[in-house]
Protein backbone atom coordinates (compact mmCIF):
# COMPACT_ATOMS: atom_id res chain seq x y z
CA UNK A 1 0.00 0.00 0.00
CA UNK A 2 1.47 3.35 -1.07
CA UNK A 3 1.03 6.19 1.43
CA UNK A 4 1.79 9.90 1.38
CA UNK A 5 4.25 11.76 3.57
CA UNK A 6 3.69 15.51 3.96
CA UNK A 7 6.65 17.82 4.44
CA UNK A 8 7.44 21.51 3.92
CA UNK A 9 9.94 22.21 1.17
CA UNK A 10 12.51 24.58 2.76
CA UNK A 11 13.36 26.21 -0.58
CA UNK A 12 9.76 27.06 -1.61
CA UNK A 13 7.99 27.10 1.74
CA UNK A 14 5.21 24.95 0.26
CA UNK A 15 3.77 21.70 1.60
CA UNK A 16 4.70 18.84 -0.69
CA UNK A 17 4.17 15.09 -0.78
CA UNK A 18 6.47 12.11 -0.95
CA UNK A 19 5.31 8.58 -1.66
CA UNK A 20 6.67 5.99 0.72
CA UNK A 21 6.08 2.37 1.60
CA UNK A 22 6.84 0.37 4.71
CA UNK A 23 7.58 -2.68 2.56
CA UNK A 24 9.85 -1.98 -0.36
CA UNK A 25 11.74 -4.90 -1.95
CA UNK A 26 15.10 -3.21 -1.42
CA UNK A 27 14.34 -2.47 2.25
CA UNK A 28 14.31 1.28 1.84
CA UNK A 29 12.32 3.99 3.56
CA UNK A 30 11.96 7.75 3.30
CA UNK A 31 13.79 9.48 6.12
CA UNK A 32 14.19 13.08 7.26
CA UNK A 33 17.70 14.53 7.38
CA UNK A 34 19.38 17.92 7.70
CA UNK A 35 22.13 19.46 5.63
CA UNK A 36 25.04 21.41 7.25
CA UNK A 37 22.99 24.62 7.07
CA UNK A 38 20.21 23.02 9.08
CA UNK A 39 17.80 22.69 6.16
CA UNK A 40 15.52 19.66 6.25
CA UNK A 41 15.45 17.15 3.42
CA UNK A 42 13.52 13.96 2.74
CA UNK A 43 15.68 11.22 1.26
CA UNK A 44 15.65 7.49 0.74
CA UNK A 45 17.70 5.44 3.17
CA UNK A 46 18.39 1.72 3.27
CA UNK A 47 17.65 -0.57 6.20
CA UNK A 48 20.49 -2.69 7.59
CA UNK A 49 18.38 -5.79 6.85
CA UNK A 50 14.77 -6.93 6.58
CA UNK A 51 14.87 -8.34 10.12
CA UNK A 52 13.07 -6.76 13.06
CA UNK A 53 16.24 -4.85 13.90
CA UNK A 54 16.01 -3.16 10.53
CA UNK A 55 12.83 -1.38 11.60
CA UNK A 56 14.91 0.77 13.93
CA UNK A 57 18.42 0.67 12.50
CA UNK A 58 19.34 2.23 9.19
CA UNK A 59 22.60 1.48 7.40
CA UNK A 60 24.18 4.92 7.20
CA UNK A 61 26.00 4.76 3.89
CA UNK A 62 27.56 8.22 4.24
CA UNK A 63 28.99 7.52 7.70
CA UNK A 64 30.10 4.06 6.59
CA UNK A 65 32.07 5.53 3.69
CA UNK A 66 33.60 8.06 6.08
CA UNK A 67 34.84 5.52 8.62
CA UNK A 68 36.20 3.29 5.84
CA UNK A 69 38.18 6.28 4.64
CA UNK A 70 39.56 7.41 8.00
CA UNK A 71 43.35 6.99 7.90
CA UNK A 72 44.98 4.72 10.46
CA UNK A 73 47.44 6.78 12.56
CA UNK A 74 50.85 6.79 10.89
CA UNK A 75 52.57 5.33 13.96
CA UNK A 76 50.50 2.13 13.73
CA UNK A 77 52.54 -0.61 12.01
CA UNK A 78 50.47 -3.75 12.65
CA UNK A 79 48.80 -3.72 9.23
CA UNK A 80 52.22 -3.41 7.58
CA UNK A 81 53.40 -6.61 9.25
CA UNK A 82 50.14 -8.56 9.16
CA UNK A 83 48.91 -7.50 5.71
CA UNK A 84 45.10 -7.04 5.57
CA UNK A 85 43.21 -9.51 3.38
CA UNK A 86 39.48 -9.30 2.67
CA UNK A 87 37.27 -12.38 3.05
CA UNK A 88 33.63 -12.85 2.12
CA UNK A 89 32.57 -14.75 5.24
CA UNK A 90 33.15 -14.60 8.96
CA UNK A 91 34.63 -18.09 8.97
CA UNK A 92 36.77 -20.10 6.54
CA UNK A 93 39.95 -22.08 5.94
CA UNK A 94 43.21 -20.51 4.81
CA UNK A 95 46.44 -22.14 3.69
CA UNK A 96 49.38 -23.01 5.93
CA UNK A 97 52.58 -23.97 4.18
CA UNK A 98 55.03 -26.87 4.42
CA UNK A 99 58.49 -27.56 2.96
CA UNK A 100 57.55 -29.45 -0.21
CA UNK A 101 59.18 -26.94 -2.56
CA UNK A 102 62.57 -27.29 -0.83
CA UNK A 103 63.06 -30.98 -1.58
CA UNK A 104 65.01 -31.57 -4.80
CA UNK A 105 63.45 -34.44 -6.81
CA UNK A 106 65.75 -37.39 -7.53
CA UNK A 107 64.67 -38.00 -11.13
CA UNK A 108 62.55 -35.72 -13.30
CA UNK A 109 63.83 -36.99 -16.62
CA UNK A 110 61.04 -38.43 -18.75
CA UNK A 111 61.71 -40.97 -21.45
CA UNK A 112 59.69 -41.08 -24.67
CA UNK A 113 56.30 -42.51 -23.79
CA UNK A 114 57.07 -42.31 -20.08
CA UNK A 115 54.81 -40.89 -17.40
CA UNK A 116 55.16 -37.38 -16.03
CA UNK A 117 56.26 -37.43 -12.39
CA UNK A 118 53.79 -35.86 -10.01
CA UNK A 119 54.45 -34.22 -6.71
CA UNK A 120 52.52 -35.29 -3.63
CA UNK A 121 51.73 -32.32 -1.41
CA UNK A 122 50.27 -32.15 2.05
CA UNK A 123 48.08 -29.09 2.21
CA UNK A 124 47.82 -27.48 5.64
CA UNK A 125 45.20 -24.97 6.65
CA UNK A 126 44.16 -22.58 9.37
CA UNK A 127 40.52 -22.47 10.44
CA UNK A 128 39.97 -18.72 10.67
CA UNK A 129 37.00 -17.21 12.49
CA UNK A 130 36.63 -13.45 12.55
CA UNK A 131 35.66 -11.54 15.68
CA UNK A 132 33.22 -8.64 15.70
CA UNK A 133 34.44 -5.46 17.37
CA UNK A 134 31.75 -2.86 17.94
CA UNK A 135 31.52 0.55 19.57
CA UNK A 136 28.81 3.19 19.46
CA UNK A 137 28.50 6.89 20.11
CA UNK A 138 25.44 9.06 20.66
CA UNK A 139 24.68 12.75 20.27
CA UNK A 140 22.05 14.20 22.58
CA UNK A 141 19.61 16.61 20.97
CA UNK A 142 20.69 19.33 23.40
CA UNK A 143 24.35 18.73 22.59
CA UNK A 144 23.65 19.03 18.86
CA UNK A 145 21.57 22.18 19.30
CA UNK A 146 24.29 23.92 21.34
CA UNK A 147 27.11 22.85 19.02
CA UNK A 148 28.64 25.94 17.39
CA UNK A 149 29.70 24.24 14.16
CA UNK A 150 27.82 22.18 11.60
CA UNK A 151 26.28 18.85 12.70
CA UNK A 152 28.66 17.02 10.32
CA UNK A 153 31.67 18.35 12.24
CA UNK A 154 30.30 17.00 15.52
CA UNK A 155 29.35 13.62 14.09
CA UNK A 156 32.64 13.14 12.23
CA UNK A 157 34.74 14.05 15.26
CA UNK A 158 32.92 11.48 17.40
CA UNK A 159 33.13 8.80 14.69
CA UNK A 160 36.83 9.53 14.32
CA UNK A 161 37.29 8.80 18.03
CA UNK A 162 35.37 5.54 17.67
CA UNK A 163 37.38 4.33 14.67
CA UNK A 164 40.70 5.26 16.29
CA UNK A 165 39.82 3.30 19.44
CA UNK A 166 38.99 0.20 17.37
CA UNK A 167 42.17 0.67 15.31
CA UNK A 168 44.22 0.91 18.52
CA UNK A 169 42.70 -2.36 19.75
CA UNK A 170 43.62 -3.94 16.41
CA UNK A 171 47.18 -2.66 16.77
CA UNK A 172 47.37 -4.12 20.28
CA UNK A 173 46.22 -7.54 19.03
CA UNK A 174 48.82 -7.46 16.25
CA UNK A 175 51.56 -6.32 18.63
CA UNK A 176 50.69 -9.16 21.00
CA UNK A 177 51.17 -11.71 18.21
CA UNK A 178 54.42 -10.15 17.00
CA UNK A 179 56.07 -9.85 20.45
CA UNK A 180 55.03 -13.26 21.83
CA UNK A 181 57.84 -15.85 21.61
CA UNK A 182 55.31 -18.63 21.06
CA UNK A 183 54.36 -17.12 17.68
CA UNK A 184 57.76 -18.14 16.28
CA UNK A 185 59.39 -21.42 15.32
CA UNK A 186 61.98 -22.97 17.64
CA UNK A 187 65.19 -20.94 17.64
CA UNK A 188 63.71 -17.87 15.96
CA UNK A 189 62.60 -16.06 19.14
CA UNK A 190 65.59 -15.27 21.35
CA UNK A 191 66.04 -13.30 24.54
CA UNK A 192 68.23 -10.29 23.89
CA UNK A 193 69.17 -9.74 27.54
CA UNK A 194 72.73 -10.94 26.86
CA UNK A 195 73.16 -9.17 23.50
CA UNK A 196 74.53 -6.07 25.25
CA UNK A 197 73.31 -3.61 22.64
CA UNK A 198 73.64 -0.85 25.25
CA UNK A 199 77.37 -1.47 25.67
CA UNK A 200 79.72 -3.81 23.79
CA UNK A 201 77.26 -5.88 21.76
CA UNK A 202 77.22 -5.89 17.96
CA UNK A 203 73.65 -5.05 17.00
CA UNK A 204 74.41 -5.11 13.27
CA UNK A 205 75.75 -8.66 13.39
CA UNK A 206 72.83 -9.80 15.57
CA UNK A 207 70.17 -8.48 13.19
CA UNK A 208 71.98 -9.78 10.12
CA UNK A 209 72.15 -13.25 11.71
CA UNK A 210 68.44 -13.19 12.59
CA UNK A 211 67.62 -12.29 8.98
CA UNK A 212 69.82 -15.11 7.69
CA UNK A 213 68.18 -17.63 10.05
CA UNK A 214 64.74 -16.75 8.66
CA UNK A 215 66.02 -16.69 5.08
CA UNK A 216 67.47 -20.21 5.47
CA UNK A 217 64.07 -21.59 6.49
CA UNK A 218 62.18 -19.95 3.63
CA UNK A 219 64.60 -19.46 0.73
CA UNK A 220 63.28 -15.92 0.80
CA UNK A 221 64.89 -12.94 2.49
CA UNK A 222 62.75 -11.06 5.04
CA UNK A 223 61.56 -7.83 3.46
CA UNK A 224 60.76 -5.91 6.65
CA UNK A 225 62.53 -5.19 9.95
CA UNK A 226 60.79 -3.54 12.90
CA UNK A 227 61.84 -2.09 16.26
CA UNK A 228 59.91 -1.11 19.35
CA UNK A 229 60.87 2.38 20.63
CA UNK A 230 63.13 0.97 23.38
CA UNK A 231 64.94 -1.33 20.94
CA UNK A 232 65.26 1.47 18.36
CA UNK A 233 66.91 3.68 21.00
CA UNK A 234 69.45 0.92 21.67
CA UNK A 235 70.04 0.38 17.94
CA UNK A 236 70.64 4.05 17.17
CA UNK A 237 73.20 4.38 19.97
CA UNK A 238 74.93 1.01 19.51
CA UNK A 239 78.67 1.42 18.87
CA UNK A 240 78.75 -1.22 16.12
CA UNK A 241 75.92 0.56 14.27
CA UNK A 242 77.66 3.93 14.53
CA UNK A 243 81.01 2.46 13.45
CA UNK A 244 79.38 0.80 10.43
CA UNK A 245 77.93 4.04 9.07
CA UNK A 246 81.02 6.22 9.43
CA UNK A 247 81.73 5.94 5.71
CA UNK A 248 85.32 6.98 6.26
CA UNK A 249 84.53 9.93 8.52
CA UNK A 250 86.05 10.24 11.96
CA UNK A 251 82.75 10.01 13.81
CA UNK A 252 79.06 9.25 13.42
CA UNK A 253 76.02 10.45 15.34
CA UNK A 254 72.78 8.67 16.28
CA UNK A 255 71.11 11.41 14.23
CA UNK A 256 72.59 9.74 11.14
CA UNK A 257 70.90 6.42 11.95
CA UNK A 258 67.60 6.62 10.09
CA UNK A 259 65.11 3.93 9.15
CA UNK A 260 66.09 4.38 5.49
CA UNK A 261 69.80 3.92 6.21
CA UNK A 262 69.06 0.93 8.45
CA UNK A 263 67.07 -0.68 5.62
CA UNK A 264 70.09 -0.30 3.33
CA UNK A 265 72.43 -1.65 5.98
CA UNK A 266 70.30 -4.75 6.60
CA UNK A 267 69.33 -5.20 2.93
CA UNK A 268 65.57 -5.14 3.48
CA UNK A 269 62.80 -3.15 1.79
CA UNK A 270 61.54 -1.30 4.85
CA UNK A 271 62.34 -0.60 8.49
CA UNK A 272 59.54 0.44 10.86
CA UNK A 273 59.52 1.82 14.39
CA UNK A 274 56.40 0.95 16.39
CA UNK A 275 55.52 4.22 18.12
CA UNK A 276 51.85 3.35 18.75
CA UNK A 277 50.84 3.92 22.37
CA UNK A 278 47.87 3.35 24.64
CA UNK A 279 46.65 4.70 27.96
CA UNK A 280 45.36 2.98 31.08
CA UNK A 281 43.76 4.11 34.32
CA UNK A 282 41.78 7.28 34.79
CA UNK A 283 38.21 7.59 36.00
CA UNK A 284 36.12 4.99 34.22
CA UNK A 285 39.13 3.99 32.13
CA UNK A 286 38.04 6.34 29.35
CA UNK A 287 40.56 9.17 29.52
CA UNK A 288 37.98 11.86 28.83
CA UNK A 289 38.70 15.55 29.31
CA UNK A 290 38.25 16.57 32.93
CA UNK A 291 38.58 12.99 34.21
CA UNK A 292 41.45 11.47 36.15
CA UNK A 293 44.83 11.33 34.44
CA UNK A 294 45.80 8.22 32.49
CA UNK A 295 49.17 6.49 32.14
CA UNK A 296 50.59 6.27 28.63
CA UNK A 297 52.86 3.49 27.37
CA UNK A 298 54.19 2.26 24.03
CA UNK A 299 52.16 -0.77 22.93
CA UNK A 300 55.05 -2.66 21.36
CA UNK A 301 57.13 -2.21 24.51
CA UNK A 302 54.52 -3.20 27.05
CA UNK A 303 51.82 -5.53 25.77
CA UNK A 304 54.09 -8.59 26.35
CA UNK A 305 57.58 -7.37 27.28
CA UNK A 306 59.85 -4.43 26.53
CA UNK A 307 62.57 -3.80 23.95
CA UNK A 308 61.61 -5.95 20.97
CA UNK A 309 63.03 -6.12 17.45
CA UNK A 310 62.27 -8.48 14.60
CA UNK A 311 62.35 -9.32 10.91
CA UNK A 312 59.39 -10.51 8.85
CA UNK A 313 58.54 -12.02 5.49
CA UNK A 314 55.52 -9.89 4.69
CA UNK A 315 52.74 -10.97 2.33
CA UNK A 316 51.44 -8.75 -0.44
CA UNK A 317 47.74 -8.97 0.35
CA UNK A 318 46.64 -11.98 -1.67
CA UNK A 319 46.60 -14.12 1.46
CA UNK A 320 47.91 -17.22 -0.30
CA UNK A 321 51.67 -16.68 -0.52
CA UNK A 322 53.84 -17.81 2.42
CA UNK A 323 54.20 -15.03 4.99
CA UNK A 324 54.47 -14.66 8.76
CA UNK A 325 50.84 -13.64 9.11
CA UNK A 326 47.83 -11.75 7.83
CA UNK A 327 44.94 -9.68 9.18
CA UNK A 328 41.71 -11.00 7.74
CA UNK A 329 38.65 -8.77 7.65
CA UNK A 330 35.18 -9.15 6.20
CA UNK A 331 34.46 -7.61 2.81
CA UNK A 332 31.73 -5.18 3.90
CA UNK A 333 33.51 -4.13 7.06
CA UNK A 334 33.44 -1.69 8.78
CA UNK A 335 29.77 -0.63 8.79
CA UNK A 336 28.00 2.18 10.65
CA UNK A 337 24.32 1.91 11.60
CA UNK A 338 22.30 4.89 12.75
CA UNK A 339 19.07 5.10 14.76
CA UNK A 340 17.23 7.41 17.14
CA UNK A 341 17.04 6.41 20.80
CA UNK A 342 13.95 7.93 22.39
CA UNK A 343 14.96 7.11 25.96
CA UNK A 344 18.07 9.29 25.82
CA UNK A 345 16.80 11.73 23.17
CA UNK A 346 19.90 10.96 21.14
CA UNK A 347 20.88 10.00 17.64
CA UNK A 348 23.16 6.95 17.90
CA UNK A 349 25.83 5.67 15.51
CA UNK A 350 26.99 2.08 16.04
CA UNK A 351 30.28 1.05 14.41
CA UNK A 352 31.08 -2.63 13.79
CA UNK A 353 34.18 -4.21 12.27
CA UNK A 354 34.94 -7.90 11.67
CA UNK A 355 38.65 -8.74 11.70
CA UNK A 356 41.39 -10.82 13.32
CA UNK A 357 45.14 -11.24 12.84
CA UNK A 358 46.78 -14.66 12.73
CA UNK A 359 50.24 -16.18 12.30
CA UNK A 360 50.34 -18.45 9.24
CA UNK A 361 54.03 -19.41 9.09
CA UNK A 362 55.99 -19.43 12.33
CA UNK A 363 59.42 -19.69 10.67
CA UNK A 364 58.78 -16.70 8.37
CA UNK A 365 59.88 -14.20 11.03
CA UNK A 366 62.38 -13.77 13.85
CA UNK A 367 62.29 -11.93 17.17
CA UNK A 368 64.70 -10.55 19.76
CA UNK A 369 62.92 -9.65 23.00
CA UNK A 370 64.06 -7.99 26.25
CA UNK A 371 67.06 -6.46 24.52
CA UNK A 372 69.46 -4.69 26.84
Amino acid sequence: MIEKLYYRNPSTGLIELKDFSEKIPTHQVWDRSYDPAGRQHIQLKEFASDAALGILRIADTVSTSLVQGYPVPTNFIGNRIFTPVKMAKERGKFPAWGKESFVIPTDLKRAIGGKVARILTQSGSIDMSLSEYALGVGIDNRERNEWAGSPDMLINSKLNTVTTKIARLREKNQATLATTAGSYATGLATSGASKAWASTGNAVKDMQQLILDVQLQNDTRPNLVWFSPAAWLLWRNNKAVLDTIKFGSSSASPANVTTQLTAQLLEVEEVLVAYASNATGGKGGEGGKGKADVTNAFLWDGVVQSSNAGCVIRGTGGGIEPAFGYTWERDNSPVVESYYENQTKSQVWDYEHFFDAAVTKTDAAGLYYSLA
